[in-house]
């Protein structure tokens, strides 16, 4: 007895792939029945049509459609790689903090806590200076902070502790949530924030490098004082993004970075990118973007410099134990894990549903509760 085939379409293929974050030519590659679908050389069984329906998370019916459904997410996100529809792992995680964020919100307005007052409290500044000063003055940040810290993560760590205890969840992760199957590109996800009176959301690319993932923390708290939700991937896509995206984007590098300081730290170390780097503890794209912006190189050096470092390859990261617990902290947010005990001791919500929404089981949901990384 034949077996029965359907035919899927290319187009169809490829979004399917696409769509669950992986690169088409990698994937073709790895899987030698997908490339001959994709170049109509034969067509998938049934069966053979539902395994990568399933593996790629798409609903089965999707793929007999005559062209890829325009999904959308529930924020703008701004990517370089824009391929007619959103990125599962992207749209997964931005749901799952949308979640979250809707159970924390309800949780703090039933138990009289204030709104944070700083959300969207310039929403009307258009000014980079004038919101990166505002920046400076929320978070009670002097202007030199960063030169006191000697690396990059003792700086971010910092300012995630400040931004917490004013009420913001700070998140970090690498992946849909515990899924080292489904990981988050960079390119696709440096970031986002999500804003609400109560319950303000930021969201950090960890595999991101860590003078990066400093500029994103900084570029998605402008967001929350302008009080507007939003994700970026690859910065490059903020070319083509609104005037408010690029209001972020330049409000962060002067925060980061500024004027007065800045013209003080290249009088000692001109053209030195690496090292103004370590000291304001950005990466160098920041740098000579600053060095651009105050006259001291032209635009088109700015772009050769920018092409030259994306050319080098990616330094290798020293493999290191990680601690799980202070990982799970980081996953979940400190603030976010204290409202959430809270509840509980509060019986106002179910363990059940607690250890689901940060998805660890009971008896590791209670370890991470009583370690020194939670308790110090």
């Amino acid at each position: 007895m034949a077996l029965t085939r359907v035919h899927i379409p290319p187009d169809i293929l490829r979004w399917a792939v696409q769509r669950a974050g992986k690169d088409v030519d990698e994937y073709a590659s790895e899987h030698p029945k997908y490339r001959e679908w994709l170049e109509g050389v034969s067509d998938p069984t049934f069966s053979m049509a539902q395994k990568f329906a399933q593996k790629l998370y798409v609903p089965f019916g999707y793929l007999f459609l005559k062209e890829p459904p325009k999904e959308k997410l529930a924020i703008p996100f701004f990517r370089r790689n824009q391929i007619g529809s959103q990125n599962l792992n992207i749209s997964d995680t931005v749901n799952e903090m949308v979640y979250r964020q809707d159970w924390l919100s309800d949780y703090l307005k039933n138990n009289n806590f204030d709104k944070l007052p700083f959300v969207g409290k310039y929403k009307d500044v258009n000014s980079p200076v004038l919101l990166s000063n505002a920046i400076h003055d929320e978070l009670g940040l002097p202007v030199n902070w960063a030169l006191d810290f000697h690396t990059v993560n003792d700086a971010i760590n910092h300012l995630v502790q400040i931004m917490e205890d004013k009420g913001i969840v700070v998140t970090f992760n690498s992946m849909v949530g515990n899924n080292t199957r489904r990981p988050l590109s960079v390119k696709e996800c440096r970031g986002f924030c999500l804003v609400d009176d109560y319950a303000p959301f930021i969201f950090i690319n960890s595999k991101d490098a860590k003078g990066a993932q400093m500029f994103t923390l900084m570029h998605e708290f402008a967001h929350i004082l302008l009080g507007y939700s939003s994700g970026v991937g690859d910065h490059e896509a903020l070319k083509n993004a609104s005037a408010l995206e690029r209001l972020c984007d330049t409000t962060a590098a002067l925060a980061l970075v500024p004027e007065d300081l800045f013209a003080e730290e290249w009088a000692k170390a001109p053209y030195g990118y690496d090292i103004l780097a370590k000291r304001f503890k950005v990466s160098r794209y920041v740098v000579a973007r600053r060095a651009c912006e105050a006259g001291y190189i032209t635009r088109n050096r700015m772009f050769q410099l920018f092409h030259e470092w994306d050319e080098e390859p990616m330094p290798q990261k020293k493999a290191g134990q990680v601690d799980f617990n202070v990982m799970a902290i980081r996953r979940n947010s400190r603030t976010f894990l204290i409202h959430l005990c809270n509840a509980l001791d509060g019986h106002q919500i179910l363990h059940s549903d607690a250890y689901r929404m940060v998805g660890l089981k009971p008896d590791t949901f209670d370890k991470v509760l009583t370690s020194k990384a939670f308790l110090k």
